[in-house]
């Protein structure tokens, strides 16, 4: 229902283009007679024809005005009706992406899905039907997002900024034999911000500070592309502060230098050895996770891609209690870097170094622990070094096509059941006409253990619509 209010600002938007129109219509009668009179050679049956065909050109423009202030009268309307708005008159945008992932998984990914590294080779024989098969086709809905962005200036001296991700990656259990038949509600991703002009203050559930960007994928969103192969991506509880202590201008490029600290919730996944209430061996630990980053900015505040750059070195230490009153240290070292390079060119990297930072996505090749020696419970502290990099490219105003590869290592002397495993890939991302989106993904994982390598390809059709 239209209120009071949103019919009085159609009137006042409708009522000067009405004016307009029938001034326009009668300044053109008046002045264009005039020119025929001032036309000594044309007879009076000339005149009288140029005059009727005037007026029938001026009644069809005129029909051709009320018509569009008609429309415009309706699209108002459409707009005063359909507008989301707060019961406090904050501004609220909301988003959303349904997504429809075909897929075809060639070898023993750990998910025909979302493979992400491989699983060890089989047996000889599993069983009284022997090995199984290497090949998986699938339909799944659950990557679909959902998002809402609430803003509001003038709190506390600054801008309130507010946004909360949800997807349906959470799996489904109304029956076993269907696991993904009805998928649930999942939280990505909530935060809460307080923007000043140099300091920006947020509470909510995000990717480590050390490790922020994401590669660009339809076909992995419910887990983001390169996890476990140098991308670490998981959404922890934290409180971050970030403050810009340098504005400047290298020629004509603004440049921006800025310090940023966070404390994480100190979960790491596993427990005390002794523990008897289930608690986790970070919280154990009783003190946060605590990370800092340094970044510098420089091109145009606007976004272009052809003009914004951003490079990071970022830190993180942990600790968890596993026995008795002694903490293990957690720890990484991390760079990153965003660029936008010429002619809708765009370069994204990361890369670290760590020391049991599962927790923080898929460090260590999703491994905390390597394994034991005789007679111990746990084995050392695994140590990998990982990275990725994908580029970009806007070949077309309505495509996007780009490559990447991302590879972590585990340190061998750390007995890791996974030693090495990679991931390449390859996509392209149509969206013909708005909101319609198309995108076509293959990836090759490898995963190397004790035993050997073991490869997988993924071939991935995404299909759906976004607002």
């Amino acid at each position: 229902m239209i209120s009071l209010q949103d019919r009085r600002v159609s009137k006042s938007c409708i009522q000067p283009l009405r004016t307009a129109a029938l001034l326009l219509c009668v300044s053109a009668l008046v002045a264009m007679p005039g020119r025929a009179q001032r036309s000594p050679t044309s007879p009076d049956s000339a005149r009288r024809d140029s005059v009727a065909v005037l007026a029938d050109s001026l009644g069809a423009r005129l029909a051709r005005a009320e018509a569009a202030i008609a429309l415009l009268q309706q699209q108002l309307a459409v707009e005063a009706t359909t507008a989301v708005r707060t019961r406090s008159r904050l501004q609220l945008e909301l988003s959303g992406r349904v997504l429809t992932n075909s897929y075809l998984t060639s070898g023993r990914g750990n998910s025909a899905e979302l493979p992400l590294f491989v699983r060890e080779p089989l047996a000889a024989a599993v069983g009284a039907g022997g090995r199984p098969g290497t090949r998986a086709v699938g339909v799944s809905l659950r990557q679909t997002l959902v998002g809402a962005a609430l803003s509001v200036d003038s709190v506390l001296g600054g801008t309130f900024v507010a946004d909360i991700d949800v997807d349906f990656f959470a799996g489904g259990t109304a029956a076993a034999a269907e696991p993904f038949a009805f998928p649930q509600v999942r939280l990505r991703t909530v935060n809460a911000q307080l923007e000043w002009s140099r300091t920006t203050l947020m509470v909510g559930s995000e990717s480590p500070l050390i490790s922020g960007l994401n590669p660009v994928s339809l076909a992995a969103a419910g887990t983001p592309g390169f996890a476990v192969a140098g991308n670490l991506w998981n959404w922890i509880p934290q409180l971050r502060l970030s403050h810009t202590i340098f504005r400047g201008a290298a020629g004509s490029t603004p440049v921006a230098v800025r310090l940023h600290g966070a404390a994480l919730a100190p979960v790491v996944g596993v427990r005390h050895l002794g523990e008897p209430d289930a608690i986790d061996a970070g919280e154990r630990s009783a003190r946060p996770a605590m990370e800092g980053r340094a970044s510098m900015h420089w091109g145009a505040a606007d976004g272009a891609n052809d003009a914004r750059a951003e490079v990071g070195l970022g830190v993180h230490r942990g600790w968890m209690r596993l026995s008795g009153d002694s903490s293990t240290v957690t720890r990484a070292i991390a760079a990153d870097a965003r660029i936008g390079l010429s002619h809708g060119v765009s370069l994204l990297a990361e890369g670290y170094a760590g020391r049991a930072i599962a927790s923080l996505g898929g460090g260590g090749i999703a491994q905390t622990f390597g394994t034991p020696a005789a007679g111990a419970l746990l084995g050392a502290p695994i140590r990998d070094i990982a990275g990725w990099l994908q580029l970009n490219a806007q070949v077309h105003p309505t495509v996007l096509s780009g490559v990447g590869c991302g590879l972590a290592a585990a340190n061998a002397r750390d007995l890791p059941r996974r030693l090495r495993n990679g991931s390449c890939e390859a996509h392209l991302i149509w969206r013909p006409t708005q909101p319609v989106l198309v995108g076509l993904e293959v990836r090759r994982i490898g995963t190397v253990y004790s035993t050997g390598a073991e490869r997988a390809t993924h071939l991935n059709l995404a299909m759906g619509f976004e607002w």
